[in-house]
């Protein structure tokens, strides 16, 4: 079995661990082990008037990654993550749209970085922010803490990075192979300053870690850790997606493809306005991007 077709007998974790992002990693036959906390309470009015938490079609999920400081909590923690993921079992797709964390939108009625939500008011809070900004009907969350990351890595033993020039360069560590352990790939994913184009670089290495993780997680010599991976990303793990739902699309995606994985990022440039750096959305492009790719979840506006 080669590398594409394991790459989603890890499917649920990964996508839980940093970024889309990270694409999901569940592993057949360690399934059960993994158990969905939902410690963010809320009902679908709590989103929109006349609104119910459901899929809106059996053979598609949308949910919201968020990689926090610690889950479950909703004072004084910023989002340091935000991606939307797609996953179609049809086409046997997975898009991922990430959301720069600087990104410039309404928070409770004042124009403020989107990641500020979270500190607000949870995940209740994220996701109305989210449905406002892109005015589309989002009502599942998947949020992790980044000890998950710490801790998943040094449960599967150090990963090994091919660092690209560019980002080797903006963090001041040699390009090419990498050995990280836990807080090595932590530091690796969260480094911010130094990068020519702000946050986006910060998202690119992101997505990078995720791919290059994926491969690390299914070698061969890897596959005996998984349980113990797993065990780790779980109690650091916060989502109110049904298991039975979780379980569907695992199976689902067990055979995908590399290719079937597509990642864009919400489009527009880095500014300051009144000493505070922001990530300014371009509202056409990102408009576009939307339709393109959420079609079936628009809201009326």
């Amino acid at each position: 079995m080669n590398i594409k077709k394991k790459l989603i007998k890890a499917v649920l974790i990964i996508l839980m661990l940093i970024t889309v992002g990270f694409a999901f990693i569940f592993i057949k036959g360690f399934i059960s082990s993994a158990v969905v906390k939902d410690e963010n309470k809320f009902t679908g009015e709590d989103l929109g008037k006349g609104n119910k938490i459901e899929q809106k079609n059996e053979n598609e999920l949308l949910f919201v990654f968020a990689g926090v400081d610690s889950t479950g909590e909703k004072l004084n923690t910023r989002t340091d993550t935000l991606m939307l993921v797609l996953m179609n079992k049809d086409t046997k797709s997975i898009d991922i749209l990430s959301i720069p964390r600087d990104t410039r939108v309404y928070v409770e009625g004042n124009l403020d970085k989107i990641n500020a939500a979270h500190s607000y008011g949870g995940m209740d809070e994220t996701i109305k922010t989210i449905r406002n900004f892109l005015s589309i009907d989002l009502d599942y969350y998947a949020e992790v803490s980044f000890q998950a990351v710490e801790d998943g890595v040094d449960a599967l033993g150090g990963v090994e990075i091919n660092v690209p020039e560019q980002i080797a360069s903006a963090q001041g560590i040699k390009p090419g192979l990498n050995y990280f352990d836990g807080k090595q790939a932590l530091d690796y994913c969260r480094f911010r300053k130094g990068y020519a184009n702000a946050d986006l670089g910060r998202v690119a290495c992101q997505q990078d870690f995720v791919v290059q993780f994926i491969k690390n997680m299914t070698k061969i010599k890897n596959i005996i850790k998984i349980p113990g991976v797993v065990s780790k990303i779980n109690s650091n793990m916060d989502s109110n997606i049904k298991m039975s739902t979780i379980l569907s699309f695992a199976w689902a995606f067990r055979n995908i493809d590399d290719a079937e994985i597509n990642t864009q990022t919400i489009p527009g440039y880095p500014d300051m306005i009144d000493g505070i750096s922001y990530y300014i959305p371009d509202n056409e492009a990102t408009i576009d991007i939307r339709n393109k790719i959420l079609y079936n979840y628009l809201l009326e506006e």
